[in-house]
């Protein structure tokens, strides 16, 4: 056996386990799930289950409920996470892993505990409505639990790591003598983000947007916690279909679904940053 064949055989045998655990935790659920979706009782093939659900509106509101809370916490997140991960990035060492150990700590406690401190938050009684108050903001409480504002600002604090670390690790690859000569030619703070940190940071925003967003669409305990039976998105409706009904086929169609549109989320993201990238790529070359 020649020293290539060797090698091939030994990187086998390395990824060997990961991908047969890929294979059995991953692949054969969602085929089981696909098979279970287009088979009617009798094994045919059938659609009927994916034609009741979008020929309902009140399911196809449910998916527009789930997309559009998916994009508002990416968006927030991302406006959260920028400065977090410029400081992370330029700042020294010491401010680094402070920012670093604030960013992650969420990470060890549980998401039912942080969702359930954010129910003691956002309620009309809560910390929350009660400075806003005080401070003559408004004049009443305004309802932030169970609505799609709480449940967009619990998925972003579960989420924000998420975003903040691969933003981090782009802008740190960024030379700082870029900043620094578009500052010699004048421009100000916010032209040197929009021209210089943004374009040469879209891998690392595309890629936190992508995990933000398809970790938002497919959240369960968030959801439903800070929305309750008022915010109807795609996760509690496979957990309604399946625990609740016991309708297993229906279940299963609404899944895939949803996991289609996380699997569409991924292609238009990493599209829209390969073509910012090659833009950006192509105006550094002109110049």
């Amino acid at each position: 056996m020649s020293s290539r064949n060797r090698d091939r055989w030994a990187l086998g045998m390395l990824a060997g386990p990961g991908a047969a655990f890929m294979v059995l935790a991953f692949v054969v659920p969602v085929a089981v799930l696909a098979a279970s979706s287009f088979l009617d009782a009798d094994k045919n093939f059938t659609i009927e289950r994916y034609w009741r659900f979008f020929s309902d509106t009140q399911y196809v509101s449910t998916l527009w409920n789930s997309i559009r809370i998916a994009f508002y916490a990416t968006a927030a997140a991302t406006l959260v996470a920028y400065p977090l991960a410029y400081a992370m990035a330029r700042l020294g060492s010491g401010w680094r892993s402070l920012i670093l150990i604030v960013t992650i700590l969420p990470l060890t406690i549980s998401v039912v505990i942080r969702s359930f401190g954010w129910q003691i938050l956002l309620r009309n009684g809560g910390p929350i409505n009660q400075s806003l108050i005080a401070l003559g903001v408004i004049d009443e409480p305004i309802r932030l639990l169970y609505s799609e504002i709480g449940v967009v600002i619990g998925l972003v604090h579960v989420f924000l790591p998420f975003m903040v670390l691969p933003l981090a690790s782009a802008i740190e690859r960024i030379d700082r003598r870029l900043e620094e000569a578009a500052m010699i030619l004048g421009a100000s703070a916010p032209r040197r983000f929009l021209h210089v940190v943004l374009p040469l940071s879209v891998p690392g925003l595309a890629a936190g947007a992508t995990l933000v967003f398809t970790a938002s669409i497919s959240a369960y305990v968030t959801p439903a916690l800070l929305g309750g039976e008022g915010i109807q998105v795609m996760p509690t409706m496979v957990a309604q279909q399946v625990l609740t009904l016991m309708d297993w086929s229906f279940g299963s169609a609404v899944s895939m679904v949803l996991t289609v549109v996380s699997l569409g989320a991924v292609i238009i993201h990493w599209w829209a940053a390969a073509r910012l990238t090659n833009r950006s790529s192509q105006a550094e070359t002109s110049k």
